[in-house]
């Protein structure tokens, strides 16, 4: 046989003709001892090189033309059959090579071979459905392989047929299949020791099914600290993956994201698609749960093709019923139901009852979404009795969970009820938060529906507990996709505390309801810009990186004529080829970035942090102050009233309708008035007091009387009222704004962190850029703030955005005047015009500001996405992030005469020592009773109301 080395230099070789000659110049080494080491090779390979086995299978089949020995190509047909089977999901297609290698066998007799060559076959019989098949072929092999005392492959193919047992829904005979194959393993002794370390893995998979969540655990740590010590790469990614759902079952979905990213990375490196396409799976898994439908719809649909060229109709049905509950979160439901009929046909097909019923519990909750209560409470009932039967504790649960969702809104309480307090005894010895909290919600509205306040009280504490340790463990910038859809709990807690007369704990409900993403950026610094933390992170920042400069090249090609005097096509066909290319590179970007930010959360694992504590607010009120934090629940509207010494709250008589209908209106007003002459100002003013007097009646006249004693309003808008200036409503004789200071905060949680001291010495950076001159009043704006202030502004080519951020760190403020753009469709791309590209909140999020005030007067600078929680995505939040205590900024387009002057006007009473909130209130109020005919145009909202102050209203 050939020496160790030279057997090395041999697998080396670049190709098979190489190969072949170095094998006839080494005829006489060429025997059984080699054909059996290479097998042995091309095995090891399976689990660390796929394209190694493969091309060891291949060097294996070469050797019958050169020693006259048939056998040696059936062990060449075994090695690519297990390549195919078990590293490429190519199940037919090793099928066929274990049948050759058997029929190889049969004809010299070799009957223990042929028993060994249904090993693999088993697992590849399974995954095409054909398990009868399967089952007999198990059966005779494993006489033969007893017979022959063969216990290596015997204890593999016990192991095969325990999976098949587990893909029948067959937990409990899988289970006891994978602890007969590992007492097998353990009597091969080192022999027996990757065998082993496979069984268990398995063994977490079929635990995890049967409710044994730590058991799972500890089994999946057990065999990924074995595959490690074995230099087992593959496996150790498989054991990840497996921890990664365990994790997913627990509600852990940060962590089950990180390690099926990393789990992904290696079965990618190693070319392995099917591997890499389950990983996609089970990622749509978590997206799912984080309300993140279109990206879950994506990657399941992505992962239904692949099994679907594989052939491996259980996965197909996975991915099947994903595609149908993402349709069901986008409210698609014809689509929901039938993509989950057809994977229920799947997994009839295959014979699986537990898939069966999985599907069928979720075309349960679609149909109690669509009304149809009393169908989807016995559809799910019927999916308990199933998970019952199969001992499956967790799914039982969940079945009943989503059968007393039916009932209690079928007002049938003592059913609601039962089913309750059912899976929550079934989850006794199984945490499952994501559960929990749903069935002691439904067991608060009972309390509530029979006259119980109290105990329903302390049943909604307990299930927004549960809730919220969902939340905390979650990355940051998933925590407002996850809150979307569960807002009834607080609502339900809010209207209840008003009912008893607890305001200030239903003010505490109310708080606890936002996301509160950017209150932990603010308490806990965590740091969420594009840099390495490690070693591992370095590929992935530098990818981002390649992103961020492939998507601001065609941006600027967007902006420019360039693309199209080269193509000579039209402008808007080529702008429109480069926004989709743009779209697609953001989106690639995004998930990066969550991916970097999920690698380093580790605060998700930290417990302190899983609870929320609303911050006070009374602390930082001024005696002439009151907060206004509005609450939507219900259909309710209601308006917390926050002052130093007292927490009131009003229920206001207000449909949400109509604040919608007369919001439309407002926006229609304020769009039509640049396209409008100057000779139609006046009447659209007129209009727009109309809408604003309406608004004022809904939003404002119904408390008005317990604000006479206040000077400073601080309003905390909730839902679409963030869409709204406040301080132009109007209450008939005048613009609120004439009678109050007026400030806005996110969230009341904020304002302890924006009324930290900030230095009250240290530059101030103006810049002012035009936007390739259409924006002509930027630069004069910058120009003359500048002068006012004594600085020297960054003007035009000079506004960069390495020289704007080298000099925030140092500056006790920043204005500039630019040309913004906001981003609905992915505000982690709203940002402001530089001389060299975009400032996006993507950007702002890597600044570090200790500023008291920014100041961005570009248009729609202040708009934001109202995310689930009531987040605001855009530059609001990434700038309080970064530092800043307060910001002025703007709700829409600005025209940038009149912004000039607001702003020269804001920067002149800010040196006369004003607060900046009355500062602003001057300025502002200058053009609301300016009388000369040139400007009396701008008494119009639309010039003066965009203009708002966030966070600290003190002085500069």
């Amino acid at each position: 046989m050939l020496s160790q080395n030279i057997l090395e230099k041999l697998l080396n070789l670049p190709d098979v003709s190489t190969q072949r000659q170095f094998l006839e110049s080494h005829i006489s080494a060429l025997d059984d001892d080699l054909a059996l080491t290479l097998k042995e090779y091309a095995d090891q390979f399976l689990r660390t090189d796929i394209h190694a086995s493969l091309k060891t299978a291949s060097l294996l089949m070469q050797l019958p033309r050169l020693t006259g020995n048939p056998l040696h190509r059936a062990l060449g047909l075994l090695a690519e059959a297990n390549a195919q089977s078990i590293g490429l999901g190519n199940y037919q297609r090793a099928v066929e090579l274990y049948n050759e290698a058997a029929q190889l066998y049969g004809a010299h007799g070799k009957h223990v071979e042929v028993a060994r060559c249904q090993v693999g076959k088993i697992w590849a019989l399974a995954c095409l459905g054909r398990t009868d098949e399967a089952v007999s072929t198990y059966e005779w092999a494993t006489q033969v392989l007893e017979e022959a005392k063969a216990w290596q492959p015997l204890a593999t193919m016990t192991m095969n047929m325990a999976a098949v047992y587990s893909r029948l829904g067959d937990d409990a005979r899988s289970l006891e299949m994978f602890e007969r194959a590992q007492a097998i393993y353990e009597q091969l002794g080192e022999a027996g020791r990757s065998g082993w370390a496979l069984a268990e893995q398995n063994r977490a998979v079929i635990l995890r099914s049967l409710g044994r969540f730590e058991d799972s655990i500890r089994a999946s740590e057990n065999a990924l600290s074995r595959f490690r010590r074995l230099g087992l790469k593959v496996e150790a990614a498989r054991a990840k993956q497996n921890l990664a759902i365990t994790y997913f079952v627990l509600g852990r979905y940060n962590e089950a994201l990180d390690l099926l990213g990393r789990a992904r990375d290696v079965f990618q490196a190693d070319g392995r698609q099917r591997d890499t396409a389950r990983i996609e799976l089970f990622i749509s898994d978590c997206l799912l749960q984080l309300r993140r439908y279109g990206d879950a719809l994506a990657k399941s649909e992505e992962a239904r093709v692949h099994f679907d060229k594989l052939e491996s109709r259980l996965e197909v049905g996975q991915a099947i019923v994903n595609r149908g509950i993402a349709y069901a979160g986008l409210r698609r439901f014809d689509e929901a139901i039938a993509s989950l009929t057809e994977a229920r046909r799947l997994f009839l097909e295959e014979g699986n009852a537990v898939l069966v019923a999985d599907a069928d519990l979720e075309i349960a909750v679609v149909q109690i979404r669509q009304g149809q209560l009393r169908q989807g409470l016995a559809t799910a009932e019927a999916c308990a009795d199933v998970f019952r039967k199969r001992q499956l504790p967790v799914k039982e649960a969940q079945a009943h969970t989503i059968g007393a969702k039916a009932a209690i809104r079928l007002d049938d309480i003592d059913r609601a009820q039962q089913l309750a307090n059912l899976a929550l005894r079934l989850l006794a010895d199984h945490h499952v938060p994501a559960l929990e909290f749903q069935c002691l919600h439904i067991l608060g509205k009972v309390d509530a529906r029979s006259g119980r306040p109290s105990e329903a009280l302390a049943e909604y504490e307990r299930a927004i507990e549960e809730l919220e340790l969902l939340r905390g463990s979650l990355m940051i910038e998933h925590r407002a996709d996850f809150l979307e859809g569960k807002q009834e709990i607080y609502e339900d807690a809010v209207l209840l505390c008003l009912d008893i007369g607890q305001p200030a704990v239903g003010l505490d409900y109310a708080e606890r309801a936002k996301s509160r993403a950017l209150v932990d950026m603010l308490a806990f610094r965590m740091d969420l810009g594009i840099q390495a933390r490690s070693a591992e992170d370095q590929p992935l920042v530098e990818k981002l990186m390649a992103l961020r400069a492939e998507r601001d090249r065609l941006y600027r090609r967007w902006e420019s004529r360039e693309a199209a005097l080269e193509t000579g096509k039209s402008l808007d066909e080529i702008r429109h080829g480069l926004q989709q290319d743009i779209a697609g590179k953001e989106q690639q970007i995004t998930a990066l970035w969550h991916e970097l930010l999920i690698r380093n959360a580790d605060y998700a694992q930290d417990a302190a942090l899983w609870q929320v504590r609303t911050e006070p607010v009374q602390p930082y009120l001024d005696p002439d102050t009151v907060l206004v934090e509005y609450f939507m629940g219900r259909g309710e509207l209601i308006a917390f009233l926050v002052t130093q010494t007292n927490i009131e709250a009003r229920r206001l008589e207000t449909k949400i309708s109509d604040i919608q209908r007369f919001s439309r209106l407002l926006w229609l007003n304020l769009r039509a008035v640049p396209r409008s002459p100057a000779s139609a100002i006046d009447s659209l003013r007129t209009n727009a007091e109309g809408v604003l007097q309406r608004l004022y009646q809904l939003l404002v006249a119904p408390f008005r009387d317990d604000l006479a004693d206040f000077q400073h309003l601080i309003i905390v808008p909730h839902g679409i009222l963030h869409y709204l200036p406040f301080h132009a409503l109007h209450d008939g004789g005048g613009y609120l704004l004439e009678q109050f200071e007026i400030s806005y905060l996110p969230g009341a949680s904020v304002l302890g962190y924006c009324t930290q001291p900030r230095p009250s010495d240290g530059a101030i950076l103006v810049a002012g850029h035009s936007h390739h001159g259409h924006l002509p009043h930027a630069v004069e704006e910058a120009s003359a703030i500048a002068a006012l202030l004594g600085e020297q502004p960054l003007l035009e080519e000079d506004v960069t955005l390495s020289a704007f951020k080298d000099a925030t760190a140092k500056c006790r403020a920043l204005h500039l005047a630019a040309h913004g753009e906001f981003r609905p469709d992915n505000a982690v791309f709203s940002g402001l015009a530089l001389a060299d590209g975009w400032l996006t909140t993507l950007d702002i999020f890597g600044l570090r500001l200790n500023a008291s005030l920014v100041t961005l007067s570009g248009c729609q600078t202040g708009r934001n996405v109202i995310a689930g929680g009531d987040e605001l995505i855009g530059l609001m939040r990434a700038f309080l992030y970064a530092g800043s205590a307060s910001l002025v900024l703007t709700l829409w387009a600005v025209e940038d005469r009149s912004t000039a002057r607001v702003m020269q006007l804001f920067y002149r009473n800010l040196m006369k020592g004003e607060r900046k909130a009355t500062a602003l209130r001057q300025a502002q109020l200058r053009l609301v009773h300016a009388t000369t005919a040139a400007d009396a145009i701008y008494n119009h909202p639309y010039f003066w109301a965009p203009f708002f102050l966030v966070g600290d209203s003190g002085v500069f």
